[in-house]
């Protein structure tokens, strides 16, 4: 199959790289292409800048469109994944008939629930931030587009260069939660792999996944799991004055990505954190 990588950073190299170890030819567009494997078909774009991109070649068969803003506030979200997707789809509708898929990787961060609920793909969409109301317009967009498409709705990725939580109880500054805090995440391998896996299903692939791991946690068990493994003090609670800040507390279950096939590497925070800090596998910058 001919791969294209829309906004080719991290996760889509790392998916860009296992596509070619299975056989595919793979084309990826970044700003600055000197920083893409070697192996790929590279190309320097500006996607903000639509004069810049290059012909699509309308022999594509799967597209993956891994956004990121232009700058940290709305409008920024509105140029990095809101235009670009629609031009993208403009461009994909025009260009590539043959079009087998188009994955989008977007956010849980538009997925709702509190007190422990457990949410799916039936879950209705409940941005609680502007800028995630912006990641579901995104992904109203593309539904909307006609294109054969199936997005992956991540949960928090972590992995190799992504160790906020493993940094924060290095250096003292994590506390533990006074009141219930779940937590959701995929590592950023099992996210790519997810990506290969879904481009394999041909028409049996679903519109929509949550891409996650299998033991949504609460936050205190992932700091005492690494204190533990670091070998240092356990976090202490939070102060009684803090205010927790808390834009959702529920759980995801990745029950249909499971049920179409895909096995995770690492099926909950336990085994990716070991793999972190045993320096299994490397960012792609």
């Amino acid at each position: 199959m001919k791969i294209l990588l829309i906004s080719c950073g991290d996760v889509a190299t790392e998916a860009g790289l296992r596509f070619e170890a299975a056989g595919h030819q793979v084309t990826a567009w970044r700003r600055k292409s000197s920083k893409l494997p070697s192996s790929f078909t590279g190309h320097s774009v500006d996607l903000l800048e639509s004069g810049s991109w290059p012909a699509i070649d309308p022999e594509t068969d799967i597209v993956l469109f891994t956004p990121v803003p232009a700058t940290r506030d709305v409008d920024g979200y509105n140029r990095g994944y809101l235009q670009v997707a629609n031009r993208l789809a403009e461009s994909l509708a025009a260009s590539c008939p043959s079009l087998q898929r188009l994955i989008y990787v977007s956010s849980s961060a538009v997925t709702g629930g509190t007190e422990g609920q457990w949410a799916n793909e039936s879950s209705p969409l409940a941005p609680a931030r502007p800028t995630s109301q912006v990641l579901a317009d995104t992904e109203l967009l593309l539904a909307g587009s006609g294109l054969p498409l199936t997005i992956l709705r991540a949960s928090g990725i972590y992995g190799p260069g992504r160790t906020r939580l493993i940094d924060l109880v290095r250096n003292g500054s994590a506390r533990l939660p006074r009141t219930s805090h779940w937590t959701n995440r995929i590592h950023r391998d099992d996210l790519a792999s997810a990506i290969v896996h879904v481009a394999t299903l041909g028409d049996e692939a679903e519109d929509l996944y949550l891409a996650t791991d299998s033991e949504p946690a609460q936050l205190a068990d992932v700091y005492r799991f690494l204190s533990e493994a670091l070998a240092i003090e356990s976090p202490e609670s939070e102060a009684d004055a803090e205010e927790p800040r808390r834009t959702a507390d529920r759980r995801l279950n990745n029950a249909r990505l499971l049920a179409s096939g895909f096995i995770p590497r690492f099926p909950s925070y336990r085994e990716g954190y070991r793999s972190i800090l045993a320096g299994e596998s490397t960012r792609h910058e």
